[in-house]
Parts: C-alpha cells; sequence; structure tokens
C-alpha cells in the first residue's frame, strides 16, 4: 500500500511540475477576441516567479495583417517584483484593427526558452472614429403587403452601393430591403448586428442577409470563427430563417421577419447595418458607408426606425 501510494504521489508531483512549467504566465487581460475600445495596450498578468530567475519578462505587441504581414508596435522588457503585475505597453497607435487583422502579444523570458502568446485582440476605438448621423428606416403600414412596400418607398429613399440601388422600411412585423433589380453577378450582403456592439470581429449573432439579384435568389447566413496559425477564419453558417422574396415589377422585397433577426421593433430602436457589394469571385467592391468592412462590425453604419 505504501509503495503503491508513494508511486501515486511521485507521479502527481512530475504532473503538476510540468503543469506548473507550463503556466509560467497566465493573462488576466485582455483577453483573446477581445474588443478594446482604445489602444493602449496594459497587460495585466499572474506569473510564477520562482521560474523566473533573472526577474525580467519582455513583451511585444504585433499587429498581423490577413494572416502574413506582421508589423511589430511595442516591444519592452520589465522587472517582475510580484507575482501578480500590470504592465503598460502604451499607445499604439492603432484606432481601428479589426475583421481579417488583429492585435497579437508574445511575452517571453530573457535568457530562456519560455514564451507564449495571446491573440487576437481587437481595437475599435469609438471616440476617435468619424461619427456618422444614423441613417432612418421609412415606418410603412402594418400589414402591408410586398407591393405596397414597393410602392411605399420613394425615390429619395433609395440609397447607393457600387451597382446596387436599394432601401429600407419596417412595421411590427418585418425589415424589408427593396432593391432595384440588376444583372450585375455578385451578391448584395446585408449585414445586420441587432446588439449594435461595435465589435472588431464578425460573431456567430450577427446576420447576414445575402442577395444576388441577377440569380433573383435570397438566403441567410451567420458566421463562426476561429484562428489558424497567424489567419482568421471565418466560417458560413446556415441561418435558418423565413426571409421571404417577392419581385414587384423592377424590384425585389425581402421580407426579414422581427423573429429571425432578434431584434424588438419599436421606434427610435437602433441597430448596426453594413451593406456591402461582392462580385461573383467573392472580393468586396464597395460599401455603405464606403469605409466598411465585411468581417468587422465596427465599421459599420447606425441604423433608426423612423416613427
Amino acid at each position: 500500500m505504501k509503495k503503491q501510494l508513494s508511486g501515486i504521489v511521485a507521479g502527481c508531483i512530475a504532473f503538476c511540475a510540468i503543469g506548473a512549467f507550463g503556466q509560467i504566465v497566465t493573462f488576466n487581460s485582455p483577453a483573446a477576441w477581445v474588443t478594446q475600445r482604445n489602444d493602449s495596450i496594459t497587460v495585466r498578468v499572474q506569473i510564477d516567479t520562482a521560474q523566473i530567475k533573472k526577474k525580467e519578462f519582455a513583451l511585444s505587441v504585433d499587429l498581423v495583417s490577413e494572416g502574413a504581414k506582421k508589423k511589430n508596435l511595442a516591444k519592452k522588457t520589465f522587472k517582475v517584483t510580484d507575482y501578480t503585475a500590470e504592465f503598460a505597453m502604451g499607445p499604439v497607435s492603432q484606432n481601428l484593427v479589426g475583421g481579417l487583422s488583429y492585435i497579437k502579444i508574445d511575452w517571453s523570458i530573457p535568457g530562456t526558452t519560455n514564451k507564449g502568446s495571446i491573440s487576437p485582440i481587437g481595437i475599435v476605438a469609438l471616440d476617435k472614429l468619424p461619427v456618422q448621423p444614423p441613417s432612418v428606416v421609412v415606418h410603412a403600414k402594418d400589414g402591408a403587403d410586398a407591393a405596397a412596400i414597393a410602392g411605399f418607398v420613394k425615390d429619395g429613399d433609395f440609397k447607393t452601393v457600387g451597382s446596387a440601388k436599394y432601401a429600407l422600411a419596417w412595421n411590427k412585423d418585418a425589415l424589408y430591403i427593396v432593391l432595384v433589380k440588376t444583372q450585375a453577378p455578385g451578391t448584395i450582403r446585408f449585414s445586420i448586428d441587432g446588439k449594435n456592439g461595435k465589435n472588431a470581429f464578425l460573431s456567430f449573432a450577427d446576420r447576414v442577409v445575402m442577395v444576388a439579384t441577377d440569380k433573383d435568389s435570397v438566403w441567410g447566413n451567420h458566421y463562426s470563427w476561429q484562428l489558424v496559425g497567424d489567419t482568421l477564419k471565418y466560417t458560413e453558417k446556415p441561418w435558418p430563417n423565413e426571409m421571404t422574396k417577392s419581385a414587384v415589377g423592377g424590384k425585389v422585397v425581402v421580407r426579414v421577419p422581427w423573429y429571425d433577426s432578434g431584434i424588438i421593433p419599436i421606434p427610435d430602436r437602433r441597430f448596426g447595418l453594413g451593406v456591402m457589394e461582392f462580385d461573383a469571385a467573392g472580393v468586396q467592391k464597395a460599401a455603405l458607408p464606403a469605409s466598411a468592412k465585411f468581417y468587422l462590425p465596427g465599421t459599420w453604419s447606425d441604423v433608426v426606425l423612423g416613427k
């Protein structure tokens, strides 16, 4: 019994030592997939000081663009005085990082092979980005059918994105997207952020209405994401929905029930919306606002439901 017990204890000691070695540094902040609201990088960590003989700790902050291009933004070496610490890297002069790009923080112990990293981290510094007034979605009559909606929107309600022209309307039942028919190949994507979180990364909660007007087809997607090596990967997932489309003369009316979007419709309700035109090869060609990026909700516009 003693022999068996001593074997268990010895095994536990070996396992714990390996586990402790693997956790020299534990990040308290920032966390992966977080969206920072300013460009100042402050790293909060817990450190196993017993394994740092020289009591030095190095940090490096890099901008990784589309999985290939890396740019160092800050690099510092600090003295370690306690098992918990806060290291200020300072501002990195990046007010908007997200979508297919991200911030990566690497740590290392000088004079050793011990190192690690945390990523992806996004930045959407709202107070430093251009302020854009929200677009107003016109309020249609409750119970209106597709023909009534198409007739309700006026020429002045239409906006242009690349080769596409669209207008929005709403009532208590649905959000309506009215498009002028076109034979341009590709898709028009209406990306809806119901929580209006202004996040750095397209999330599973966001909804995308996909319209291929040259093929007269409409479908819905949402997205999962993961970090593969140094590359952010977004994977399309079917969005179960009860959207319908109707052709009315030279227009297409897409009806998006509110219960599909997760938005409760009341006057003055605000949410995020990005409208992008993609070509047949899946390359973004135009957007509204013009600087909007499909995978970066922080660049989308605000829309508000009119009274």
